[in-house]
């Protein structure tokens, strides 16, 4: 772990996930944006904080996924004083992140490849619930604004303090963009809307959680939408005939190169690519039936 400052009031943590910083007081005590993937990260983060002379007393993460809330823990079982904020939809995740796995496997109880850290965090306790509609918080005359980026999941948000913008997975690197291909979202029309955002927008500075600082994130984000407008059509070109999910899956994987071999990275791809089904069939390009027992799937 890296500590790098911005401006005067924020910074970050260079790591596996990016770690937002933003000092909130003259006493030294930061607002943390994430808090890494498990307790090891959490103590980590409080050792880098505390050798650049900055104590957690606040934390907010971009989204309910392991590696942005499993350091939480650690944080608030050493610093019970500690206060984590999240939208009242994510409560449930954060309390009780075994719902994780279970949404990525339909909502049956995970067989145990995906029940380890990667996926399912330890739980951590919501202290001060953000409601849904707010858009700015205040932490100690701190105005924290709240910018919903959905899409790679429901709810994400990207944290917005003195024009620095921490936008999450709303995004990935180019090297990330062409390490897995096919980027996980569980729902294509927000995180194509949150990109088109992104690309109208115009902060001093970005920090993606899986990427560097930025001082323009346009052409990233183009990137990024070309990509998911690429597996559109890549879908679309296939299922001129009838398939299932199971073969749509499977092409998906072949064409873009990707040779699975393990529960984890399989389950985020299916359920990415059934958003994508998803997506297609509200905007009426494709139609589903039931026959034989499997859902097949065909472009009008």
């Amino acid at each position: 772990m890296q500590f790098h400052e911005i401006t005067n009031k924020v910074f970050y943590i260079s790591d596996n996930t990016n770690i937002g910083v933003i000092k909130v007081n003259d006493n030294n005590d930061v607002l943390i944006v994430d808090s890494g993937s498990d307790d090891s990260k959490g103590r980590r983060i409080v050792k880098t904080l505390k050798d650049n002379g900055l104590h957690v007393k606040y934390i907010i993460n971009t989204h309910v996924h392991a590696d942005h809330i499993g350091g939480n823990h650690y944080i608030q079982k050493h610093f019970p004083e500690v206060r984590i904020f999240a939208l009242r939809s994510e409560i449930s995740m954060i309390e009780n992140p075994i719902y994780m796995p279970y949404f990525l496997y339909s909502g049956a109880y995970p067989i145990k490849d995906l029940r380890n850290k990667f996926l399912l965090a330890k739980s951590s306790k919501v202290t001060d619930v953000i409601n849904d509609e707010e858009a700015t918080i205040n932490i100690e005359n701190n105005l924290i604004n709240i910018i919903p980026l959905d899409g790679h999941t429901e709810f994400q948000k990207g944290i917005l303090f003195d024009d620095i913008l921490f936008c999450g997975d709303a995004l990935i690197s180019e090297e990330l963009l062409e390490k897995h291909k096919i980027p996980v979202n569980v729902n294509i029309k927000n995180a194509k809307n949150t990109l088109l955002k992104l690309i109208e927008s115009n902060y001093s500075y970005y920090l993606p959680s899986h990427g560097t600082l930025l001082e323009n994130i346009s052409d990233l984000a183009k990137a990024n939408l070309e990509r998911i407008e690429d597996i559109e059509n890549r879908i679309l070109d296939y299922i001129i005939k009838e398939h299932s999910t199971e073969e749509i899956v499977s092409y998906m994987l072949y064409i873009y190169e990707l040779d699975i071999n393990n529960a984890i990275l399989y389950y985020l791809y299916n359920t990415t690519i059934m958003a994508f089904l998803s997506y297609l069939k509200d905007e009426k390009k494709i139609t589903l039936t039931i026959k034989n027992n499997k859902t097949l799937w065909k472009a009008i």
